[in-house]
């Protein structure tokens, strides 16, 4: 065996989870790509998406198991544990990665911000700081706790991967509040997962996205675009697959000696 190579195990079964999403498709897809054959991917309310993604994953010749994934908290921690048997179940293989890419990212004015999620004038959802938590930060503790636990009672040397973002690090916006401390909790989440589970031969890492081009972005404020391109050295929002490549980097072979860390994919931004 090369030990220079970065190749993923081919035997591997990884979970994307927000895998119809516009990063986790994408990260799905590199996955593929990159040599793994069963993968799990879930979905939270486009159920049609997911299928879409799954069935241009198994074109490629992967084995795909579509799961939905509701917002979770402590009440469905076991919902989500019955879950994961039944993605083993489905594709014969325990679970070796997770991708956790779920997040939701609210830009609302930091006067109209409230703790329970409401209903705007138009009659738009906006989601409050109780939410976004529920999401970004109780869903991926639950989440990853249950997959870290199962990768230590299955004696699986496995990988977590949690997508962040810059704004928990060193971009912030008063439109963002929310969502920027939710990620800056998870980074945490990365740190005390890592080191506790390092002496079980798990990674624990992070993907620290700046501005990527999904539908995320859809509410940006008017000129917030450009006013951003104007704080990166790249001068440009990332597409999902440059931060997909990372992933597929940490997953492999090549990144055996990183865990704990939070990589920013930034393209250089200095606010």
């Amino acid at each position: 065996m090369n030990k220079y190579l970065a190749n993923i195990d081919s035997h591997s079964h990884a979970l994307v989870l927000g895998g119809s999403g516009g990063i986790g498709s994408e990260i799905a897809r590199a996955l593929v790509a990159n040599g793994i054959k069963k993968l799990t991917i879930t979905y939270s309310g486009n159920q049609a998406k997911a299928e879409e993604v799954a069935n241009k994953l198994k074109a490629s010749g992967a084995e795909v198991y579509v799961a939905h994934v509701s917002e979770r908290t402590d009440e469905t921690e076991d919902d989500f544990k019955r879950m994961l048997e039944d993605a083993v179940l489905a594709l014969g293989e325990e679970i070796t990665l997770l991708v956790d890419s779920i997040g939701i990212s609210p830009n609302t004015d930091l006067r109209d911000q409230t703790l329970n999620t409401g209903v705007s004038a138009d009659g738009k959802k906006i989601p409050g700081w109780n939410e976004v938590y529920a999401v970004n930060v109780f869903g991926s503790f639950i989440s990853t706790r249950a997959v870290l636990e199962r990768m230590r009672e299955k004696n699986i040397k496995g990988s977590v991967v949690l997508i962040t973002s810059t704004n928990g690090i060193n971009s912030w916006a008063a439109y963002s509040m929310h969502y920027d401390s939710s990620k800056a909790a998870m980074a945490m989440q990365i740190l005390g997962f890592a080191s506790e589970y390092a002496k079980y031969g798990i990674r624990v890492n992070g993907i620290a996205p700046g501005w990527i081009n999904t539908g995320m972005n859809d509410s940006l404020p008017n000129g917030e675009y450009e006013s951003e391109c104007a704080k990166i050295w790249l001068g440009r929002f990332a597409e999902p697959s440059e931060v997909a490549t990372v992933v597929v980097f940490l997953a492999g072979s090549g990144a055996s000696y990183i865990t704990g860390q939070n990589i920013m994919v930034d393209g250089g931004y200095r606010g």
